[in-house]
């Protein structure tokens, strides 16, 4: 017996819409809290992340890359990275990724290169998705390319933006 073949037609979106239809959406929101970790990694990425932090996000905890040191990938362990919280406490890289969804990492100077490979490999290994934030700078598209390079092999996605407004409307796009 051949199986019957319901082709899509033109007006199944508006049928969609009818009430009799309505019955099987569901009617409440995505209840599935998202842990997101948000990951400054210079002075100007930190600078623009401090500025939302005190904003309703829905379990992101945002941290911030010690600038000081330069981070050897190879000669550093991720219970070795420096991190802090908005309020200055330190943070465990290895304790903050237990349960993460999302990393996000944010940089404008393509500094702490190495600081972002270890993050993302970290994440890689625990099947975290990891996304990535350029904040450009428009008068310098040499400085721009080297945040998206820096970026570029740890990001499953990468955006690049000229306006530190951005950094809320993707974290809300994230579901941070």
């Amino acid at each position: 017996m051949d199986p019957v073949i319901h082709p899509t037609l033109l007006n199944s979106c508006a049928r969609a819409a009818t009430t009799a239809e309505a019955r099987f959406r569901v009617d409440y929101p995505n209840s599935a809290r998202r842990a997101s970790r948000i990951f400054a990694l210079d002075a100007q990425a930190a600078e623009a992340m401090y500025a939302i932090t005190e904003d309703p996000w829905l379990g992101a905890h945002f941290l911030t890359v010690g600038f000081k040191d330069v981070v050897v990938p190879d000669e550093t362990k991720a219970e070795d990275l420096l991190l802090s919280h908005p309020d200055g406490s330190t943070a465990n890289l290895l304790q903050e990724l237990k349960g993460a969804d999302v990393i996000i990492l944010i940089s404008s100077s393509g500094q702490n290169a190495g600081a972002a490979e270890v993050i993302a490999r970290e994440a890689y290994h625990r099947k975290i998705m990891t996304a990535g934030l350029a904040l450009s700078d428009p008068a310098s598209k040499k400085k721009t390319d080297k945040v998206v390079s820096i970026l570029r092999p740890f990001a499953t996605v990468l955006v690049v933006s000229q306006d530190e407004e951005f950094i809320p409307a993707m974290l809300t796009a994230l579901r941070a």
